[in-house]
């Protein structure tokens, strides 16, 4: 993948991570539960999906664009 659209992409990822975070504390001000639970866990697989399928991969061929550098 050329620097330049893996640097956009990474770009929106961070964005989108923002944005989790948003809804995050959203679904803290919920009420215990199963709902809750179901959000919380939601909420994990799409970070998770974000980072792996992602941002890691972007990292791993362009390990500059490792926002923890």
């Amino acid at each position: 993948m050329e620097k330049a659209i893996a640097t956009k992409i990474m770009e929106a990822a961070l964005s989108l991570g923002k944005e989790v975070n948003i809804l995050d504390s959203l679904v803290s001000q919920l009420d215990s539960g199963g709902e809750k639970e179901a959000f919380v866990h939601a909420l994990g697989n799409i970070m998770s999906v974000l980072t792996r399928d992602v941002m890691f991969r972007i990292i791993r061929d362009h390990p500059e664009l490792d926002p923890d550098r």
